[in-house]
């Protein structure tokens, strides 16, 4: 009698949970956005760019940790690219005209994901959109 009372018990809280757990998880993701989302907008544009996989900072410019450059001596900033328009290698430059409140997603680009934006992306490139 034991066992049976115990399967009923496991089987209703299988249907309980399954019925709930897609508008939970669903609901829990908007809401994880949405908080990173204001997060984000707080954070300087140096610190974002920090964060992405793959970047390090040197006298507090982003460079790749492992571009072929660095590795010879004559390492160069990546190529900055805001909105699909190719802004040059200065990040002191890039870090003037954008305002980290309007940033939509930034992306480390290197290899052949950079070989796209031509032959100044040895170092790499910094994908930066915006809201517009």
């Amino acid at each position: 009698m034991k066992n049976l009372a115990f399967i009923f018990s496991l089987t209703f809280v299988l249907i309980l949970g399954s019925c709930s757990s897609n508008k939970t998880t669903a609901y829990n993701k908007n809401l994880s956005k949405e908080i990173t989302e204001k997060n984000n907008k707080t954070i300087p544009l140096l610190d974002r760019v920090r964060r992405l996989p793959g970047i390090t900072l040197r006298g507090g410019i982003p460079y790749f940790m492992k571009s072929a450059n660095q590795i010879s001596g004559t390492a160069t900033e990546p190529l900055y690219v805001l909105n699909g328009f190719i802004m040059g290698n200065s990040f002191k430059s890039l870090n003037q005209l954008v305002d980290s409140a309007t940033i939509k997603s930034i992306d480390a680009l290197s290899g052949s994901e950079a070989a796209s934006y031509g032959s100044r992306t040895a170092s790499g490139v910094i994908k930066i959109t915006t809201y517009q």
